[in-house]
C-alpha cells in the first residue's frame, strides 16, 4: 500500500512539473511572438516614413493600424481568407491617412512593403 501511495505521489509531482514547464514554454513563446510583432511594426512603420515621408501624426496612426493588424493575425492564425481581409482593412485605413502623392508612392511599394510581414 505504501508503495502505491509513493508511486501516486510521484506521478502527481511529475504531472505538476510537466504542467509548470509547459506553461513556462507557452508564456515564453507568446512573448517571443509579441516581440516579433513589435519589431515588424517598427520596421514597417520606418519603411513607410522613409518612402512616403509621413508626418509624425501619420506615423503614429500607421503604427496603431499595424498593431491592430498583428493583433488580429494572432487571433485568426491559419485562416488565409480572413488574414487577407484583415490586411485589406489595414490597407484602407493607411490609404485614408495619405495625401495623393503619398498614395501614388504607396501603390508602387505596396507589395514589397507587405512582404516585410513574412520576412
Amino acid at each position: 500500500m505504501k508503495l502505491n501511495k509513493k508511486v501516486s505521489s510521484l506521478k502527481i509531482l511529475i504531472l505538476a512539473f510537466i504542467m509548470l514547464i509547459s506553461t513556462t514554454i507557452f508564456i515564453s513563446a507568446e512573448n517571443i511572438l509579441q516581440d516579433n510583432s513589435k519589431a515588424k511594426v517598427n520596421e514597417m512603420t520606418i519603411k513607410l516614413v522613409q518612402k512616403l515621408l509621413l508626418t509624425k501624426n501619420q506615423e503614429v496612426k500607421v503604427k496603431n493600424i499595424l498593431n491592430e493588424y498583428f493583433t488580429g493575425l494572432e487571433n485568426i492564425s491559419g485562416n488565409g481568407s480572413v488574414e487577407e481581409r484583415v490586411r485589406k482593412i489595414a490597407d484602407a485605413k493607411i490609404e485614408n491617412l495619405l495625401d495623393k502623392k503619398q498614395k501614388m508612392k504607396f501603390e508602387i511599394i505596396h507589395e514589397d512593403w507587405w512582404a516585410l510581414v513574412n520576412k
